[in-house]
């Protein structure tokens, strides 16, 4: 009985055989190549730094410790040791204990790095940074990103910082950047310090604010050699204009405001984002003029940045910033200096098409063989006459 090959079941058991080879041969090592993203040197020289950085840190802020009073792994399960848990009058208000845990992973300065880069800032330029007490690991973060790209960073931080923040008056923001600065970790400190809070002087709010806590924050400024940006406690929204007034002041006599590549923008001083910029500000990252004008911010160093078509690094919202990007709160990191910030693994085109080429071919041989066959026989069977 004739059976061409293409019906023949070895031919299509070799022939699925080699197809399974094919496919094997472009899944493989051979046929994945990796491709590091933009700005992967400087993302991987970034967690290098903000891991030394962290590391110091829990040393400093552990040394007076008792060494039985150990971390609290249900606030702080990475062990960083900058989680404070501290009642405090500098505590601004309540905060996200997952936010705080997540911009505390040494990837989170590779992000970024790659917001700087989306916004367009090069090596060797100078950008201007709001920051406050509220997340130190993004205020590490920032100046982890500044140093592996050579930028010059002109700081501005207030000393308030939200629940889970640097919010123990002997380790404050303003603190833990002067002993990075001090230990050659990072390459600048702040040129100027605001209390933060409430009309950024500390008013007094139910248990927070006060003369108390003004006199540990204009403390810990002082102990740090970090100017003082004055304040008038009197009336809280003439407080906030001037200290706005006084930080654009600052930016603009270190360096021509056209000089800036970004403005960034860490926590939500209102001195930086203005008053309920928070809730108003609805998307974190990179943010141009026209954003910021959608959004009728109010007075604030954000929107006169804008105004001078400075684009904006908005780093807040945390959840939002870090989806898919960052394992958000708790115990789970992703490796350092591993995952789709760095680097995303495709198909080699080159063995791909290759093996897609093999495959068809291998089908086209079959099929052609087998109908060569079915003509030959056609034209060779002579069917048994009935008559």
């Amino acid at each position: 009985m004739f059976i061409p090959a293409i019906q023949k079941t070895k031919i299509l058991v070799a022939l699925a055989v080699f197809n399974y080879m094919l496919f094997f041969i472009a899944s493989s090592d051979y046929g994945i190549i990796t491709v590091h993203s933009r700005g992967y040197e400087e993302k991987k020289e970034a967690v290098s730094i903000m891991n030394d950085a962290l590391e110091e840190l829990k040393r400093y802020v552990r040394k007076d410790k008792p060494k039985d009073n150990k971390i609290d792994l249900d606030i702080d399960p990475d062990t960083t040791g900058l989680i404070f848990n501290v009642s405090s009058k500098i505590k601004t208000g309540t905060g996200d204990l997952k936010a705080k845990q997540t911009t505390l992973k040494p990837n989170f300065a590779a992000l970024i790095v790659d917001l700087l880069f989306d916004a367009g800032v090069l090596s060797g330029d100078t950008i201007a940074v709001g920051m406050t007490g509220s997340m130190p690991g993004a205020d590490i973060g920032l100046y982890s990103a500044c140093k592996a790209m050579n930028l010059y960073p002109v700081v501005i931080s207030s000393v308030g910082a939200s629940q889970w923040g640097a919010t123990d008056p002997k380790f404050t923001w303003i603190d833990l950047e002067n002993h990075l600065f001090k230990t050659n970790i990072i390459n600048q400190k702040s040129i100027a310090a605001s209390l933060g809070g409430l009309g950024d002087c500390l008013r007094k709010k139910g248990t927070i604010g006060g003369d108390k806590a003004r006199y540990f924050a204009e403390r810990a400024i002082r102990r740090n050699d970090v100017p003082l940006i004055r304040y008038e406690v009197d009336t809280l929204k003439k407080n906030l204009r001037l200290s706005i007034n006084k930080r654009m002041k600052l930016y603009t006599q270190k360096v021509d405001s056209s000089s800036y590549s970004a403005y960034v923008n860490i926590g939500g001083g209102a001195a930086s984002i203005g008053v309920g910029g928070k809730k108003k500000i609805r998307k974190p990252g990179v943010l141009l003029k026209d954003e910021i004008d959608r959004y009728r911010i109010g007075y604030s160093v954000v929107r006169e940045f804008s105004k001078m078509n400075v684009p904006i690094i908005h780093i807040l919202h945390i959840p939002q910033l870090v989806k898919g990007i960052i394992p958000y709160g708790g115990p789970t990191r992703s490796p350092e200096g591993e995952g789709p910030l760095f680097s995303v693994e495709r198909y080699n085109l080159f063995i791909t098409l290759l093996c897609l080429l093999f495959s068809i071919g291998s089908v086209i041989f079959i099929g052609f063989h087998s109908h060569k066959q079915i003509n030959e026989r056609t034209a060779t069977y002579e069917p048994e006459s009935i008559l």
